[in-house]
């Protein structure tokens, strides 16, 4: 475990992610925490901007500016004098420590201290089945634009490109892999050249057991080279992703309850909407995860984003009342909450961007979504909420081909089955009724139990006059949330598609 640093009044608890003023916790964003233990990690020498950029913002292109905008928060937070600028070079600690504190010189902790607290992955060199030496650059760079990739994934630490390489041509066994290195998850492959094509294969594996929890193959043509590094780059990632996620799911439930941590609360939160779909059950069961991690960690600018979407679109689906004293106003502050603590994170700025929306606030959601595609132009759910926006706002096909964009970014996303569905609803809305039709039964496909799309099959074929499967996919509905009402749909639908279908609504199913 990694000692805590006394200084002043302040004590840092980098292990709990924690800042102590005067003994109490203190609310510090994400960003400027690690931040702040970077620069308590090397206080013994000025740290260059460039790397402080990689160590909080790893894998992102992020402008100075972000970095200038946390040092100014963490001087507000510690005084003016804590943190020493040098003109040129960098930032230094300035702050003295305690007696029998004295920090750690600038050697890297163990990273099997962070592994304590988040999962930790190790994407390591790809093997090369070719004598040619631009594929052995191919391997390398792919390697590299993979760790890139996973950098972004919230509630993951990502080893580092000069640690996982070290074992470039050491034949080591993942076991030992994973105690030296300290990590969950490895991630594998290798390139090789077939006729007119590089083949790249991948793996996710288990590190402790070595056993495999997904692999994938890649097929491209060596003539499509202009792209080629960063289009299989994001092909693996489009697969990867998911599998990483639902892999890190089946670890916290085999946790005893009393070891799970803010980030395993967050986790649990996107788990229960991917193994139960966005029925009631999972979205209330979601948002009392994020809530349990919020009240572990104040400042985890992610858990308020997350909330704040799913508690507005719990609102807008009828999940919960939309005029319940207050709601509007704690998703609201939530996602305000949630911008102010990591303003850096495209992650928090697409879930804080589109609960904005949700509420009515567009042309701020549309601001801040513009921000989140700024720092990751492949963050698909950015591009869907932005589309969503610029639909509400009028701007039909615009909004539309946005939406579908994000969709193409995340091919295997467990929120397709929610995204297809609003698109569906508004392409009903525009009378494209042969688009909608195909979203709704494509939103079915990936998530079964989302009652809400057997709803949107049922008005478009009841549009299209095809009252018996309308019928049907009414009853379907109904089979899968008992409870819903005509009322409610016409929340979400309106009072033209309520009355159509109350039509066929008859008593409740049988349980």
């Amino acid at each position: 475990m990694q000692d805590p640093y006394h200084f002043d009044r302040f004590e840092v608890r980098p292990a709990e992610r924690v800042l102590l003023v005067d003994g109490a916790a203190a609310a510090i964003g994400a960003r400027a925490f690690d931040l702040l233990v970077c620069l308590l990690a090397h206080r013994d020498r000025v740290v260059p901007k460039a790397e402080i950029l990689d160590a909080v913002w790893p894998g992102m292109v992020v402008e100075e500016n972000n970095l200038s905008v946390q040092i100014s928060a963490l001087r507000k937070l510690l005084g003016p004098r804590a943190i020493a600028t040098i003109p040129g070079k960098g930032y230094r600690f300035a702050l003295a420590p305690k007696p029998g504190n004295a920090l750690q010189p600038s050697a890297a902790r163990p990273v099997q201290e962070a592994a304590a607290s988040r999962p930790t992955i190790a994407v390591l060199p790809f093997s090369v089945l070719s004598d040619d030496p631009h594929v052995g650059f191919l391997a390398d760079g792919l390697a590299e634009d993979v760790i890139a990739l996973l950098a972004r994934v919230p509630g993951f630490v990502l080893i580092s490109r000069a640690s996982s390489f070290a074992f470039r041509g050491n034949a080591v066994a993942l076991p030992e892999v994973a105690r030296q290195l300290g990590v969950r998850f490895v991630v594998e492959g290798s390139v090789r050249p077939h006729r007119d094509l590089l083949r790249v294969s991948t793996q996710l594996i288990d590190a402790a057991s070595g056993h495999v929890l997904w692999s994938g193959r890649f097929d491209r043509h060596r003539d499509q080279a202009v792209d080629l590094q960063e289009d299989i780059a994001r092909g693996i990632m489009s697969e990867l992703e998911p599998e990483l996620t639902r892999a890190e799911i089946a670890h916290i439930r085999r946790q005893r309850p009393e070891n799970l941590n803010v980030w395993a609360h967050y986790h649990q939160a996107i788990g229960s909407i991917a193994m139960q779909g966005w029925s009631r059950d999972a979205m209330t069961e979601a948002r009392s995860q994020l809530r349990q991690g919020i009240a572990l960690e104040p400042a985890f600018g992610l858990g308020h984003a997350h909330y704040a979407l799913l508690t507005a679109l719990s609102m807008n689906i009828g999940y919960l009342a939309s005029d319940a004293p207050g709601t509007a106003d704690e998703v609201l502050k939530a996602a305000q909450q949630a911008i102010e603590l990591d303003d850096g994170s495209s992650e928090v700025l697409g879930y804080a961007g589109c609960a904005l929306s949700d509420l009515g606030h567009h042309d701020r959601g549309i601001e801040v979504l513009q921000r989140a595609l700024e720092i990751d132009p492949s963050n698909a759910q950015a591009h869907v909420a932005l589309g969503a926006s610029l639909v509400l706002k009028g701007q039909l096909e615009r909004g539309i081909d946005t939406m579908r964009l994000g969709m193409r970014l995340s091919p295997r996303d467990r929120r397709l089955g929610f995204w297809k569905w609003a698109l569906g609803l508004f392409l009903l809305r525009a009378e494209r009724l042969d688009e909608a039709l195909a979203e709704a039964r494509s939103s079915a496909q990936h998530d079964p139990k989302f009652h809400l799309a057997r709803i949107l099959e049922a008005a478009v074929l009841d549009r299209q006059g095809h009252t018996e499967g309308a019928a049907a996919a009414v009853a379907t509905a109904r089979r899968l949330c008992p409870v819903l009402t005509p009322d409610e749909v016409a929340w979400t639908f309106g009072r033209r598609v309520r009355d159509r279908l109350a039509l066929w609504w008859g008593p409740p199913p049988a349980a």
